[in-house]
């Protein structure tokens, strides 16, 4: 019984790993370069180990938000990036 809950155990702590990832301008400056100035489907690449794309962008009186994909080794994620005009991505 214990060796059947390892490989699900290891699959939710690596998705979950990567879902937490979060990157820094300094860390990703192509993905928010591409973050201020390329349109939805923009396709790029995080340092070597992982792959953006820009999926939707989202405006309103205050902020403006673009959804992201990312995706390495340890898997898939989806991020939220907003910024208030004048300011850095969130």
């Amino acid at each position: 019984m214990f060796k059947k809950l390892i490989k699900p155990a290891l699959l939710i702590l690596s998705v979950s790993a990567c879902s937490t990832t979060t990157y820094s301008r300094a860390e990703a400056p192509l993905l928010f370069k591409a973050l201020d100035s390329e349109p939805n489907g923009y396709k790029g690449l995080i340092g070597t180990e992982a792959v953006f794309e820009i999926t939707t962008t989202e405006v309103s009186q205050s902020l403006l938000c673009r959804a992201v994909k990312v995706a390495s080794q340890d898997g898939t994620a989806r991020r939220r990036y907003c910024k208030v005009k004048g300011g850095e991505w969130r």
